[in-house]
């Protein structure tokens, strides 16, 4: 009898081959198959644009929802999407291209973005931390109703009534389970909120130290390889 139900998996550093890449381990895809169909539904979650994650969840082959945005926006397929959040971050991110755009540049995916938007470094910084910590204070100051974080791959501006453990649990109410009946995994400290709530909450080996320090498990191998072993052992009963 399979002990847990649901799979919650972040994208980036979790199933992409290392978490300096895009580069997804397609070994994944055919692992998350297999655990669907051993009864073990799968969603992605990420801060990603939901067209992004929700093309990945259609192209695997999923059954489970695909969360974008840090958790403001999921599709369940068949055109569904739920939106979580009443506020838009775009106004904080026009401000933070005037005062910051000789350091920060817009992502890509913002044009398919409506509530958590994204920015990248337009070059090296000596201390990143120190200057996030900066653009943290002075944003969250001027616009109390968003918060900054950095995943490592960007800095987001996320309405503060959305996150990727709310978006979950609203899923799992769904669904009908319980948090027992869930693992989640993932490598960043933007993972901390839903992998904490899990009834058994994975870190990569690779992951940031802060999430590693709530995870109940910590795997042997990095990013994806990490993945596969628990994808390995949760279909062969070993955990």
């Amino acid at each position: 009898m399979v002990k847990y139900k649901l799979l919650a998996v972040d994208i980036d550093g979790t199933i992409t081959i290392d978490r300096n890449t895009y580069k997804l381990d397609l070994n994944v895809v055919s692992y998350m198959r297999l655990l669907e169909k051993h009864g073990i539904m799968v969603v992605l979650l990420s801060s990603n644009a939901l067209p992004v994650v929700a093309g990945l969840k259609r192209y695997f082959g999923l059954k489970g929802p695909a969360v974008g945005e840090t958790g403001a926006l999921i599709y369940f397929g068949n055109d569904e999407v739920v939106r979580l959040s009443k506020y838009s971050a775009k106004e904080a991110l026009k401000y933070v291209l005037e005062k910051y755009g000789d350091y920060l540049k817009e992502s890509w995916q913002n044009p398919f973005r409506l509530h958590d938007f994204a920015l990248k470094l337009k070059k090296p910084i000596g201390d990143v931390k120190g200057f996030i910590s900066k653009v943290k204070a002075d944003v969250e100051k001027r616009y109390p109703y968003i918060r900054v974080s950095y995943s490592g791959f960007a800095v987001h501006l996320t309405p503060i009534d959305v996150s990727k453990a709310k978006a979950l649990e609203l899923i799992i109410e769904r669904y009908g389970l319980s948090t027992d009946e869930v693992v989640a995994i993932g490598d960043s400290v933007m993972d901390i909120d839903y992998v904490s709530m899990a009834g058994l909450g994975v870190a990569v080996s690779n992951a940031d130290e802060e999430l590693k320090a709530v995870a109940k498990y910590v795997t042997k191998n990095p990013s994806s390889s990490g993945f596969i072993e628990l994808a390995e052992m949760l279909l062969e009963n070993k955990i």
